[in-house]
């Protein structure tokens, strides 16, 4: 604090930088990195109350980095931002993708259910996701890419806050490795979308995102897990009683399985593949692919 001048220097300019910022680029929302890193948040309050002020007449959206997440750092639970960025769920979803010996079922429910977390599959912190798959999972080609489609099902339809890196979308997998990051080049790589996976990739995260943008049930903050199988490698989870996800991490198909407790009976669709599927006696009957991920909408 300077007496003299009766301000905060440090605080004046780094607020004059956000005001800057969304003033003139018009930006909707911003992130804090290394908040771990601050003695307290007092800074951190400040500044969402600067970029909220600046944007009276739009929504605006405050987000830290903070790994692994803090919930304190929430204002639901009396914090400074809106949001957290948590690495748990980048981690949790390889995890389970790639080490087909274990399913962690309590860890999965948790980067799922858990509200005003930013969940991502990569960022500038980790390799390229699908990368990964094949570098930790032996899993290339085909076999990385349905697991890819999975795993984008589940970021796309968990409670939290879905961030897709740039080109995870159509399947860049390109490794960025450890050295000398900040000086490489990685030019978008379009041509990609001349491959018929990339693609469909594509169309899959299209689709999501409507199913996002369209539905009321995807703006909640719940997530009712209605079925559960260790060995068969299932988890299904209803985001209300009309919507229904079905994630198999599995590499083996399975034939007219049968998943109940299902909220309704009724005509449902799969949103994705627009396949109908009659539930009676709040069960399912349906084949599993390998990595199969499925989002059935109840038909009014």
């Amino acid at each position: 604090y300077d007496e003299q001048q009766n301000l905060k220097p440090a605080w004046k300019y780094v607020t004059d930088v956000v005001r800057y910022w969304i003033s003139e680029f018009h930006l909707d929302g911003i992130r804090f990195d290394a908040a771990k890193q601050m003695d307290n948040y007092d800074i951190l309050r400040e500044l969402d109350n600067v970029a909220h002020s600046v944007r009276t007449s739009q929504p605006f959206y405050t987000a830290a980095e903070y790994v692994p997440e803090e919930p304190s750092i929430l204002k639901t639970n009396g914090g400074p931002v809106d949001a957290c960025w948590s690495s748990s769920f980048h981690g949790v979803l390889i995890n389970n993708l790639t080490d087909l010996s274990k399913l962690e079922l309590d860890l999965m429910k948790y980067v799922i259910s858990a509200p005003d977390l930013v969940n991502y599959l990569s960022c500038h912190d980790n390799e390229r996701f699908l990368f990964l798959l094949g570098k930790q999972g032996n899993a290339f080609d085909d076999n990385a890419f349905i697991r890819m489609r999975l795993a984008m099902i589940i970021l796309i339809t968990s409670v939290g806050i879905p961030f897709i890196a740039q080109g995870d979308e159509f399947g860049e997998a390109r490794e960025w490795g450890d050295k000398d990051q900040n000086k490489k080049k990685f030019p978008m790589q379009w041509d990609l979308l001349n491959n018929e996976r990339n693609r469909s990739l594509v169309d899959t995260c299209k689709k999501l995102l409507l199913l996002r943008k369209q539905r009321e049930d995807m703006k909640e903050k719940t997530a009712n897990f209605i079925y559960e199988h260790h060995d068969n490698r299932v988890l299904v989870y209803a985001r209300s009683q009309e919507l229904v996800i079905i994630t198999h991490f599995s590499n083996e198909e399975k034939k007219d399985y049968e998943i109940n407790n299902f909220p309704q009976n009724g005509k449902w669709i799969d949103w994705l593949s627009n396949e109908e599927y009659q539930i009676d006696n709040n069960t399912l009957k349906a084949n599993l692919k390998p990595f199969d991920g499925k989002i059935l909408v109840l038909q009014k």
